[in-house]
């Protein structure tokens, strides 16, 4: 288990050297990772199941771009944020994904108008949702093996922080272990998809907005995580970084379902029923890398804000 480091404000070099670490790694995946997953028409969008190209080769390749960005971030923001070195390779995963279409191309190239294809279409953006969350969570893991050889801990510090943390358990306000984090995730999540559901859309057959798309998808997560962070009190960042494929699949299972278009018959959207540009259900107009890569992103920074807000206030209440 990674050793809990006691949040403080980032100071102006600290949040200078995440800039720094987010810079390289969106370089680094618009470049390298863009000449390795590009489609043959640019406007296309970024998957890994829809394109000619191998998805295991290509999977490889991303999978080691990634944990290349996330161990530099680690090693330029420092011990002083745990998770610093998978942010910004989720932000530079966002970028690469932001070269390319929205979800808009995917449905005029890869969808028709029955049923069956949406179905198809559907479970395809569900495994591509696995496939780019493996991806990070591998990374993860990498992250936290390079941290553990860089920054050894000492025997005596480790006992201190059990003492620690068996002292911090006896107080009234005591922080969730990762053994009990079900509860941020679910709650993380709960609030996710409110909150994208109400803001991905003007209307269910508006044409995607891919700015509005992004901004839903990672304020919704950014919330879901700040108020789960509050309420749950749970210091395990894992728990809340998984919500963002769990919100990913939920939404491809939700279009799934409503592949048949059943809410646009007999209405005002009839017409839209017809048209193979037409989202099956609000919550699938989001790319799986958008889902994965922003979602990420906006639930560790969320994280990052509630644990603030958590400390501001045990601070007043002392």
């Amino acid at each position: 288990m990674d050793t809990v480091i006691e949040a403080r404000p980032l100071g102006f070099f600290g949040k200078l050297r995440v800039f720094a670490a987010c810079a390289i790694a969106v370089l680094l995946m618009r470049t390298v990772g863009w000449h390795v997953v590009q489609p043959i028409d640019p406007d296309l969008a970024v998957t890994m199941s829809a394109g000619e190209r191998s998805v295991i080769s290509v999977w490889i390749i991303v999978f080691v771009l990634t944990s290349v960005a996330a161990v530099i971030g680690t090693v330029i923001i420092g011990r002083r944020l745990p998770e610093g070195g998978i942010f910004a390779a989720a932000v530079g995963l966002s970028a690469l994904g932001l070269q390319g279409g929205s979800m808009q191309m995917v449905l005029a190239y890869e969808c028709g108008i029955e049923s069956a294809s949406r179905r198809a279409l559907m479970m395809k953006m569900g495994g591509d949702c696995i496939l780019w969350a493996s991806i990070l969570v591998i990374s993860w893991v990498v992250v936290v093996v390079v941290k553990h050889w860089l920054w050894p801990i000492d025997r005596n510090e480790n006992v201190n922080d059990q003492l620690k943390a068996a002292e911090i358990s006896t107080k009234p306000n005591e922080s969730v272990t990762s053994q009990n984090g079900w509860p941020a995730l679910i709650v993380t999540t709960l609030v996710a998809i409110f909150v994208i559901w109400i803001t991905i859309a003007r209307t269910p057959v508006a044409q995607i907005a891919r700015g509005q798309i992004i901004a839903s998808v990672f304020g919704g997560l950014f919330l879901g995580a700040m108020a789960a962070r509050y309420f749950t009190t749970v210091s395990d960042s894992r728990w809340y970084a998984l919500a963002a494929p769990a919100v990913g699949l939920i939404a491809y299972l939700v279009g799934f379902l409503s592949a048949d278009m059943g809410w646009a018959q007999g209405g005002r959207f009839q017409f839209y029923a017809l048209l193979n540009t037409t989202p099956p259900h609000a919550l699938a107009r989001a790319l799986p890398i958008e889902y994965v890569a922003v979602g990420v992103s906006g639930v560790l920074m969320g994280y990052w804000c509630g644990q603030k807000m958590e400390h501001v206030a045990e601070q007043e209440s002392v």
